[in-house]
């Protein structure tokens, strides 16, 4: 595939991700509200973990379309069975996130949970260790904007861990609404929840500004 539709694919993906996590978080704010009614409160979050999960998948896209135009324009030798390893894990990453949705509320949803965590963490500390290794050596990666580009979106994981764990509190405190109505204790739950989740959020808009100018600047 040529080098510009790679980039078009990658635009994408950065629309998709800021402009539905945008969604996520407004509908989550809302969902906070106790001036809303429970049944709205409800709608809002349900749509809000909905949408979500378009980010997500962008994210885990990012990966291989990135490691195609890395290779695209020189700036990293890849064999072609690294190609289809990249791709192979990104599905199933993907599958792992859907199933999330899906099945929220079974068992295995939990244990999905537990996996997408794991894998965030591991793709956390490769991707740093790799935009570290690369930086001012030129190798792997042939270029240190590059490597602070992969060590920027290793930062972004880390985000996502943090949103991941602080959220995970809101799910239960909601249930505890649905059934024993409002109380301050309940609404406090919510609020600290989604109050703290907003901060990691703002931080992965950030990032992703950062490094789209990277990528368009190339700097270094």
């Amino acid at each position: 595939m040529d080098y510009s539709l790679w980039v078009f694919i990658h635009i994408m993906l950065l629309v998709y991700w800021l402009g539905a996590d945008l969604g996520v978080l407004l509908l989550a704010l809302g969902a906070k509200n106790a001036a809303y009614s429970f049944e709205q409160r409800a709608v809002m979050m349900k749509y809000s973990m909905l949408i979500d999960f378009t980010p997500r998948l962008a994210s885990a896209l990012m990966f291989p379309v990135g490691l195609h135009m890395s290779a695209t324009l020189g700036l990293i030798t890849v064999a072609p069975f690294w190609f289809v390893i990249a791709w192979t894990i990104c599905f199933l990453w993907m599958g792992v996130i859907v199933g999330q949705v899906k099945l929220e509320g079974q068992p295995i949803a939990q244990t999905l949970r537990r996996i997408n965590l794991t894998w965030q963490g591991l793709f956390f500390l490769f991707l740093m260790a790799l935009g570290v290794m690369s930086w001012g050596n030129g190798a792997p990666l042939g270029a240190d904007w590059l490597a602070l580009k992969i060590i920027l979106f290793a930062l972004i994981f880390a985000c996502s861990i943090a949103i991941d764990v602080l959220f995970a509190p809101v799910g239960p405190a909601f249930m505890r609404l649905a059934t024993e109505g409002s109380t301050p204790e309940i609404e406090q739950a919510i609020q600290k929840g989604i109050n703290t989740v907003t901060i990691p959020v703002i931080l992965i808009y950030v990032l992703l500004a950062v490094i789209a100018y990277i990528g368009i600047a190339k700097p270094y």
